[in-house]
Parts: structure tokens; sequence; C-alpha cells
């Protein structure tokens, strides 16, 4: 799976994470290793569940929001989907809805609205039928069963033997191959970099994009680089207002002991993959992996913020200048941090030093915070 897709995956699971507690305290909310809803019980309301296993074999009148490393449907949802794990597995009906996101996702029964799926495997059984359209966000997919709308995205490889009605647009990475007996009702446009193999029949028009080899000028790296500019620095003046003695003390932090910092965030930057990747290794511990992917790659993106945000406080202490307006103090370190890791040479290294810097900052003051709470056994 590209870096593209990967990406919104992380925003799906952010937006997932943000909005979970919020919307469960409007509806029925389970958690524990494992729920079962049988096949003679009926839920009469949204069902909110976090934990390791969900098998869903009655009916849902509602909405089933899941988060766990196995999620299993084979009853009825009179309702949507929301669904965040391992294996994510929908064979009974749906009448709303299905947005997932997970190692793999199965689809086997009938969708009555649209399928948004950003997923390592997605496959849509051979008598699956979604009423509207697939979106997709995937290494692999097999498209066996019938999709009555549009199918639009990116895939690393697409295998499509059923049908389609309307129009296919999608961005591939490897290979897409349309088989014998597959039919395509409306379009089918992709841009991959090197022309699929097309079997099946296709009643529109095709049309086939070369992948363009990505040449980035001097101008383009520029604006580039002002838009990342702009995006971290508005996301230091969000932590200003929303946290801002968390954000004071995240970058006091960073040159109170610098030494320890550097190792603590090395530390963190080598250790967090592996774990992540251990953890994938069991079903239950697919959850909390995703949880620590997010985490590792939020304080990789915000740990430039709380070492500008230092730099700007130190730049103005050595001119002499006082600056109430915090506002400004971020923007000018940010700038400066910026135009350090863009440097010819130098910036690989600086860009290195500034990330490990901020990383064992947020991880000391961090370990502060929770040593005074367990003093104060708040927790």
């Amino acid at each position: 799976m590209n870096i593209k897709n990967l990406f919104k995956i992380v925003i799906f699971f952010i937006i997932f994470i943000i909005f979970f507690p919020a919307i469960t305290s409007a509806s029925e909310f389970k958690t524990g290793d494992k729920l079962v809803i049988a096949k003679d019980e009926v839920v009469n309301d949204d069902l909110y569940f976090a934990g390791n296993s969900v098998i869903v074999e009655g009916t849902i009148n509602g909405d089933l929001v899941a988060a766990g490393g196995e999620i299993k449907v084979t009853g009825t949802i009179n309702g949507g989907i929301i669904a965040a794990g391992g294996s994510i597995v929908v064979n009974g009906n749906v009448t709303d809805d299905i947005r997932a996101a997970g190692g793999e996702v199965r689809i086997g029964g009938d969708v009555g609205d649209n399928v948004l799926a950003f997923t390592g495997q997605f496959f849509l059984e051979k008598n699956a039928r979604i009423a509207r359209d697939l979106t997709l966000g995937a290494g692999n997919a097999v498209i066996d069963g019938t999709v009555n709308g549009n199918i639009n995205g990116g895939v690393s490889d697409l295998e499509i033997r059923g049908a389609t009605k309307g129009n296919v647009t999608l961005e591939i990475d490897g290979n897409i191959k349309i088989f014998p007996g597959a039919t395509i009702g409306g379009n089918l446009e992709y841009t991959a970099p090197h022309q699929g193999e097309i079997s099946g029949s296709v009643s529109g028009k095709t049309t086939y994009k070369e992948t363009p080899v990505k040449k980035e000028d001097l101008k383009d790296k520029i604006e580039s680089e002002i838009i990342g500019y702009l995006w971290l620095l508005l996301i230091g003046i969000a932590s200003l207002m929303l946290a801002p003695g968390l954000t004071q003390k995240n970058s006091d932090a960073v040159p109170v002991k610098p030494l320890k910092n550097l190792f603590w965030g090395l530390l963190f930057l080598i250790i967090t993959p592996i774990i992540v990747v251990l953890l994938l290794i069991t079903i239950i511990g697919i959850p909390l992996s995703l949880i620590l992917l997010i985490i590792y790659l939020i304080s990789l993106y915000i740990s430039k913020i709380y070492v500008g945000f230092w730099v700007g406080q130190y730049v103005l202490m050595k001119l002499k200048k006082e600056m109430r307006f915090k506002v400004i103090t971020m923007a000018l370190g940010l700038l400066i941090v910026l135009i350090g890791i863009n440097l010819p040479i130098i910036g690989i290294f600086i860009h290195l030093v500034i990330l490990l810097l901020g990383l064992g900052a947020i991880i000391l003051s961090e370990y502060e915070i929770y040593q005074k709470l367990i003093e104060q056994k708040v927790i």
C-alpha cells in the first residue's frame, strides 16, 4: 500500500478515536474481551463495542460501531457499520453504509448504501452486492460480487471477476486484471505503471494513463515546504490555544537535558515500530498496535512544534526582545526549524536532532506528569 493510502488510514483512525468517546454516551456501549449477539437476540439501538472480538449473529436495529481484533457479522444490521480492526468480515445484510479500516475487510452480504474501506486486503465475495459506490484504499483487492455504483480510489493490485454497473476510476500501484466474464457497465479509467490484462467486458470507454515519473522542481519544493510550514504552524497554534500549559512544558523540556532527550527520542524512534509489529502478530494485540502506531506517527509530526517553540523563545531572549504573543514566537521558531532542516548536506542531521529532541522532550515531560499523578494517587 502506498503512502497516500496509509495516510488515509491514519486519518480515519484519528477521526474514529476523537469521535468515539463523544457518541458512546447516546447509545449502548460495551467493552470486554468478547461480545456475541446471538441469532435470536435483537438490539434496538446503536451498539458501540471496543474489545478483542465481536460476533453479530442476531439483529441490530441501529448502527454498529466496533473496534477490535476480529469483527464478524453474519446477522442483520438495520443501519450502518463503522469498524476498525485486524479482521472485518461482513457476511450478513447491512441496510446503510459500511466504513471499515483494518488488516483485512471481507464483504459477503448485501450492503444497502456505500462502502468505504481502507485495508491491506479487500474481498467482495461472489454473492455480495453493494447498492451504491465502493471507495477503496487497499493493498490487494478482489471484486467477485456486484457493485451497482462506481468503484473509486487507489489499490496496489486489483482483480475484477464480478460486475460493476457504474464507472471504475482507480490509481493502481501494481497490476490490474479484469477476468473473462467480468463486466463494467460504465467507463474504465486507471493510472498504473503498465497496462493491465483486460479480458472482461467494458461497456464504456477504457482509458489508461501511465503513472507519471515525478520530477520535483524548485518551485514545487518551495510550495510544498510553505504548505507544510503553515499546517505545522496551524497545529502549533491549536496546541497553544487548547493546551497552553502542556505546550510550554514540552517546549521547556527540550534544552533541560538534551543528551537524555536524544537518548529517549532515539529509543522511541527505533523500538516503537518493533513493538507495533510484534503486537500485530497476535489478534489480541491488534487494537493496541493500531493505537500505538497512531501515537507514534502523531508524535513524529508534532515533535518539531515543541522544538520550534523553544527555538523562537531562545532567539527572542538572545535578541533581548519581549514578545507577548506566543503565536508569533511559535511562527518564528518553526520558520528557523524549517530553514535548518532544508539546508544542504547538514539538513538531514539537523532534522534528525530536532526530531529526537522533540520526541525525548515529549516522553520525559509526559513521564513527569505520570509520576505526579501517581504521587497524588489520581491513578
